[in-house]
């Protein structure tokens, strides 16, 4: 998928965690300012700490991490919220059922039929993804994702955009497009476009025990819900 946005942690205190949202992508030319968005980017670098996808690149713009793949996984596992982000992200992405050829349900080990037989898309409601013989997905869930991230979000703060002299100071309305009037040469860096500083407050520290200044990842989060 396409990167959208490129996130930086610059700090995290207590509660709360100060960063940078890049605007690489024009087809999504603003910030969402919606609390699933703050979500949605803790969900994503958790998964990639999880999945161990988040390591230094050699290119100067690349995303960054100041411990091992190892140490990711470590401290994912060590989180006090650990189990819910799982479901969080399959509640923006949709889940992954275990499937036959024929597309019956399967149970944890991949191998057994679940009894009594039933095919996944009697059960569920399915996106149309799939790996035959293998696994189907499910969509996600808007409704119980906004209801989540604003259970979890206690406020979601964004800067008026800056690297942006072309915007006159403007602030950050959903309708803002941040590349219009910006001209800029082939081989731009982060250096040269523009990017929002953000402040995410959580109600409970344990949801930013995975996130660490000095780290950077790419991201296709949006805020929406597949």
């Amino acid at each position: 998928m396409t990167t959208i946005f490129t996130v930086s942690v610059d700090s995290v205190e207590g509660s709360a965690f100060c960063g940078r949202v890049h605007v690489v992508n024009p087809d999504v030319p603003y910030v969402p300012a919606e609390t699933v968005f703050a979500l949605s980017l803790l969900v994503d670098a958790w998964w990639k700490l999880e999945h161990g996808s988040l390591r230094n690149e050699s290119r100067e713009d690349g995303q960054r991490y100041p411990f091992t793949e190892e140490q990711g996984k470590d401290i994912t596992a060590g989180m006090r919220r650990r189990d819910e982000f799982p479901h969080l992200f399959d509640l923006i992405l949709g889940k992954e059922i275990r499937v036959t050829e024929d597309g019956y349900l399967l149970s944890d080990d991949g191998k057994t039929v679940l009894e009594p037989r039933r095919k996944a898309e009697d059960v569920y409601r399915l996106s149309g993804g799939s790996r035959p013989g293998y696994s189907v997905f499910t969509h996600g869930d808007a409704e119980e994702f906004s209801q989540r991230a604003d259970d979890i979000v206690t406020s979601f703060d964004i800067s008026p955009y800056r690297n942006a002299p072309h915007l006159n100071g403007a602030a950050t309305p959903e309708d803002l497009d941040v590349w219009d009037g910006l001209e800029l040469k082939e081989g731009y860096s982060l250096a040269d476009i523009p990017y929002a500083e953000i402040v995410v407050t959580v109600g409970d520290p344990g949801y930013l025990e995975h996130l660490v200044a000095g780290m950077r990842w790419e991201t296709t989060m949006t805020g929406e819900v597949c």
